[in-house]
């Protein structure tokens, strides 16, 4: 069981790393878009579709990351106040929240990709780039954020878990 949250971490760190790459490509379309139109007067009708369908990758494979990294906004002022074994407690029942809501949003993504593959739909600008990969990769992404936590929520388990079991065995 380990070694499989392992695996889900590493691919969240690896596809977040991969994305961050797309950062260059996206500051040069976005320099060569302001060089066109404010040097040369000559505007191009791509720039925008392309920068924000790479950013939309960037986000959403992130998020798994910033999962991973506990990097998302927490009450920590609240839950401070806890012992461990209670913020293990209000992890667990917001992690089933989650676990349950992106696992709507998976597969209502899922859907989303697999109809636009189906017609092969474009985006509705000047450019009309397709839609479909950026929907599919937006799946991918929000796949590996669900897995990450499951993955979570596992960890805390096994650490509340434990923690109970020798809380039971210090217990005369």
């Amino acid at each position: 069981m380990k070694r499989l949250l392992r695996v889900i971490d590493s691919m969240n760190q690896w596809a977040s790393n991969g994305v961050s790459l797309l950062f260059l490509p996206m500051t040069l379309i976005a320099t060569y878009e302001v060089v066109m139109r404010y040097a040369f007067n000559s505007p191009t009708t791509w720039a925008w579709d392309v920068n924000v369908q790479l950013f939309c990758l960037v986000v959403v494979f992130g998020a798994g990351n910033t999962l991973l990294q506990r990097g998302h906004v927490i009450m920590d002022v609240i839950i401070a106040f806890f012992s461990e074994k209670t913020r293990l407690r209000i992890n667990l029942l917001v992690y089933i929240i989650f676990i349950v809501a992106i696992g709507i949003v998976v597969s209502q993504t899922a859907m989303f990709a697999w109809r636009s593959m189906l017609i092969h739909e474009r985006a509705s600008t000047l450019l009309a780039p397709p839609v479909y990969p950026i929907k599919t990769g937006m799946f991918l992404g929000v796949t590996l954020l669900w897995l990450e936590g499951i993955s979570l929520f596992l960890k805390d388990l096994d650490r509340f878990l434990t923690r109970s079991r020798l809380e039971k065995e210090e217990k005369p």
